[in-house]
Order: structure tokens, then sequence, then C-alpha cells
């Protein structure tokens, strides 16, 4: 063994890794398809966003007097309602449109109010018409029994009140939980990987043998972790100072402020997630000796990533108290991915955070314990590839 420390040792590893990363074209080309495939999404569900709340609405003359109340009506659901006449003429011109993609469905009343469509009508376009329709024809009925319409109304409203103030930043804290999470499950999953590709490479090349001939195993896993990890942690602070200036600019972000405590929350939760899951990436490595062989193994890994990542983007936007997705949160592999998406919606009070942090980090001084050994036991052994009884066994 060479003179180095302990900390020189994992100091120059983790330099190599870093500055071999950093200057190489795949980070920056990992970058600028990381901003692309934003971009696109965001692209992606605006256009999804602009279809799904903009209707049109073919009118006969038999309908014509119920549109005013249905766009009265679509004004304060907050979507677009477009009233198109069409003949009443055996519903030809209405079928026409309908079936030329020009009309979403037609509103027609020769003696029974009906709604046709070319092959479905669109659910929210049912609730509003069927809704007007619905509170036209009880107003007629009241007032043909003599009574006001507007007094039954008042009678049967119901006040809604909340025990907590409407947050006006809840649309920016769900983006930016989602995009939080998004970033993350990327991170986690792309230099996780990176880790386990990194000792396959160093094993199969040999290269391996010469660095442990100077420095010991655990010091070049802690390197190659805290390398990797820097660069990953470049790139996510990158991408985040990127969008919330982009956001800000185009004016989606009308409260930068928000995303800061957002940012910091992704920085610590990244720093958590990654020294957990990369020391069981350079594990799982460090027992193959091909990079085929590597994915059988990487697979079950990234399991506890897509899960809460799929709670956080799909369960968390229309229900942030889930009870499900609250306990997951605590769960040290699930923790940094659902407990930053909580944090952005402002779901989790600030102990419900410490106890996930300190429980993820009790976690990682046990995986890295175990990595580590593994790590040692499997890096030098080529060939075959190295059960987990070798691996695990006491060196």
């Amino acid at each position: 063994m060479s003179g180095l420390s302990p900390q020189q040792a994992i100091g120059l590893v983790a330099r190599r890794e870093f500055t071999t990363q950093v200057r190489s074209r795949s980070f920056a080309v990992g970058i600028v398809i990381s901003l692309v495939i934003f971009g696109v999404y965001a692209l992606i569900f605006q256009f999804i966003g602009s279809r799904t709340s903009s209707d049109s609405l073919g009118v006969t003359p038999a309908a014509q007097s119920m549109v005013p109340a249905l766009q009265q009506a679509a004004t304060v659901a907050g979507r677009t309602l477009t009233v198109v006449d069409v003949s009443a003429a055996e519903g030809a011109e209405g079928a026409d449109q309908l079936l030329s993609g020009d009309l979403d469905a037609v509103l027609d009343h020769p003696s029974g109010w009906t709604l046709t469509g070319r092959d479905a009508v669109g659910s929210e376009l049912q609730v509003l018409v069927s809704t007007v329709v619905r509170q036209a024809t009880l107003d007629q009925a009241l007032q043909a029994a003599g009574q006001n319409p507007a007094t039954v109304a008042a009678a049967g409203a119901v006040a809604v009140q909340t025990l907590e103030p409407e947050d006006p930043e809840r649309g920016q804290r769900l983006g930016l939980a989602i995009v939080t999470s998004v970033l993350l499950f990327m991170s986690l999953i792309g230099y996780g990987s990176a880790v386990a590709q990194g000792v396959v490479e160093e094993k199969s090349s040999r290269v391996v043998e010469l660095l442990l001939s100077t420095i010991r195993p655990l010091h070049l896993l802690a390197g190659k972790v805290l390398g990797l990890g820097a660069v990953g942690l470049l790139q996510l602070l990158i991408l985040g100072a990127i969008g919330v200036v982009v956001g800000s600019v185009t004016g989606v972000l009308s409260a930068p402020s928000a995303a800061g405590p957002a940012l910091v929350a992704a920085v610590i939760w990244y720093l958590l997630g990654f020294f957990l899951y990369a020391s069981v990436y350079a594990a799982a490595g460090s027992m193959v000796s091909r990079q085929e062989e590597l994915q059988s193994l990487v697979a079950p890994i990234m399991f506890p990533l897509l899960l809460p990542f799929i709670f956080a983007v799909s369960v968390l936007p229309g229900d942030p108290r889930n009870t499900l997705a609250t306990v997951l949160s605590f769960v040290p592999f699930f923790s940094p991915t659902l407990m930053p998406a909580r944090q952005a919606l402002g779901v989790a009070p600030w102990w419900q955070v410490l106890i996930a942090i300190l429980l993820t980090a009790a976690t990682i001084v046990a995986v890295v314990a175990v990595a580590a050994r593994i790590y040692r036991n499997s890096v030098l052994r080529t060939g075959a590839r190295v059960s987990w009884s070798e691996a695990l066994r006491s060196s």
C-alpha cells in the first residue's frame, strides 16, 4: 500500500471520477437531453391541457335557448366552449362536421334533449351540457308551479369553507413537486447506474487491480461514489437553476421564492438518495465481470425508485395527504423521491422530514457497511458471477 491517508485516497478517486465525467461530452449532452425532455413534456402537457379544456359544440335551432347558459357555465368551469349553429335538417350538417372532427358533439331538441358525438362524447362536455339542461328544465318546472327559481336555488346553496386558508401557490407547488420528483428519479437512476457500470468496466479491464494495489477497496468505493455523486449534484443544480430562470421569465413560476425550498430539499434528498442507492449499485457491479450480466442485478434496484416516483406524479397531485404515500415517505428507500414531493406540496411538517432524514441516514450506514463487504469480496474476482453467499462472507 502507498502512504496515502484514507482522506487523500478517497479524494484522489473522487476528483478523478468528477473531472473525467464533467469534461466528457456525455455530461453536456446529458444536460441538453434533459432540457429537451422537459421541454417536450411541457409542450405535451400544454397541448393536452388546451385540448381537454376546450370543446366545440354544434347547436341546432331547437336548442338555441341553451346557448347563453352553456357559455356561462363553461366560463365558470374554466373551459373554452365554441358554439356552432348547425342545420336541424335530419342532422345532416351536424353529422358531417362530427365525422370530419370539426365538432365534438351536437345538441338537439327534437322531442327530448340529445347530445350526439362521433363515437364518444367527452365526460366534461357531457357533465356541462347535462347540468345546464337539467337546471333549465328545473327552472321551467318551478316557474310553472309558481316558484321563484332563484329563491329555491338560494335555499339549497352550500357554502364552502376550509379550516386553513387556501394556498394561492398550490398550482406552482404541484408543478414543483412533479419536476422535483422527475429530476431526482432521473439523477438517481442515471448516476446510480453509472457507478455500477464504472465498477464493471474497471473490473473487466483489470484497471481495478492496479488501483487496489495502491488504495484500499473501501476507499476506492467511497471515492467513486463521492465523485459521481458530485457530478449528479452539479447537473441537478444546473437543471434546477435553468428551470427557475425559464419559469420566472415565462411567467410560469410567478413566485420564484417558492422554488428555493423545493430546490434545497431536492439537493438534500439527492445526496441521501445517491449515497444509499450508489452503494447498492456499486456492490451489484462488483459481482459481475461483464456489462451484459449487470442488467439482471440492477433491474430490481430500480423498483424502489419507480414505485415512489409513480406515487409522486400520479397520486400526490390529486391527493397530497394520501395516507399510503405519507407512510411510504418514511421508508428509507422511498423517502428520497416521495418526501421532497410532499415538502414541495407543503403537506410534510418539519418533524416528518427530520424523522425521514434520520431513518435514511441510519439506513445508509447499514447499507454502506454491507455494500463495502460485497465490494471488497467481489471486485477482484473475474469470470463467473459472484454468488451472494460468497460476496457476503466474512473476509
